[in-house]
């Protein structure tokens, strides 16, 4: 694997208020996780739909051609395959039914170049007469926004019905984030999440070199659910099947 996709998957949010590997012999880091789960907003994950209409995924890198070869995706390494990877993806949600709420946990888009309405016409084939809303990851930030708009202005003017710039929780057990969040063992939370493509959370996950946010300890994968398109093969999955209601 290349060593820049190694470190952008390491890469972690940078929105706590205390770096803990700063003080390497800080203990008390069940208190600063807790100011940190308590920051986040509760959010009714349903909108109103039934759980059987609710769907999510993430990480579809639509328009970015390098994707294709950092996780080694079917297609040709060039411009057509890029195109032909966009289409096969947004098929996907050609499938869904009309009537449902699809939740996206952030990279729907990486290029630099691409203008606000291709990025619109993409997110409106997505939604349709569907519900969509998302949570920004780490390439959605790269976007060619207005320079007075904020990424929050920029995809909901683009079709988002919902969008938010940090994790949320759901029925005080399910926090939803682009990249996994640090879940300490003497708490419960399942982390649905994207960002690491069609690896999946270990416990030494944290432990790595590139993790400058969250305690360097040892984890609970039973604690994690990855929902990118990668580690299902493409498939959008339906929420109901993940976690209780």
């Amino acid at each position: 694997m290349p060593n820049n996709f190694v470190k952008h998957f390491f890469s972690f949010p940078k929105n706590l208020n205390h770096k803990f590997n700063d003080r390497p012999h800080f203990s008390n880091y069940n208190f600063i996780m807790e100011k940190y789960y308590n920051s986040l907003n509760q959010i009714d994950i349903t909108q109103g739909f039934s759980p059987e209409k609710i769907y999510i995924t993430s990480d579809l890198h639509l328009f970015h051609k390098n994707i294709i070869k950092y996780v080694n995706r079917p297609f040709d390494f060039s411009p057509e395959g890029c195109s032909k990877m966009n289409e096969f993806l947004l098929k996907k949600f050609d499938e869904l039914p009309e009537d449902c709420l699809i939740w996206i946990l952030g990279d729907v888009i990486l290029n630099r170049s691409i203008l606000q309405e291709r990025t619109s016409a993409v997110i409106w084939r997505m939604k349709q007469n569907r519900k969509i809303n998302l949570i920004l990851g780490n390439h959605d930030k790269q976007c060619k926004k207005e320079k007075d708009e904020t990424y929050i202005e920029y995809f909901t003017k683009s079709g988002f019905d919902m969008v938010f710039n940090k994790p949320i929780i759901f029925n005080n057990k399910y926090i939803f984030s682009h990249e996994p969040v640090f879940i300490p063992e003497n708490r419960d939370f399942i982390n649905l999440h994207g960002h690491t493509h069609n690896r999946f959370v270990t416990e030494d996950f944290f432990l790595s070199e590139y993790n400058k946010t969250f305690p360097k300890k040892k984890v609970n994968p039973k604690k994690y659910i990855n929902v990118c398109m990668d580690a299902h093969n493409f498939e959008i999955l339906k929420l109901n099947e993940l976690i209780e209601f």
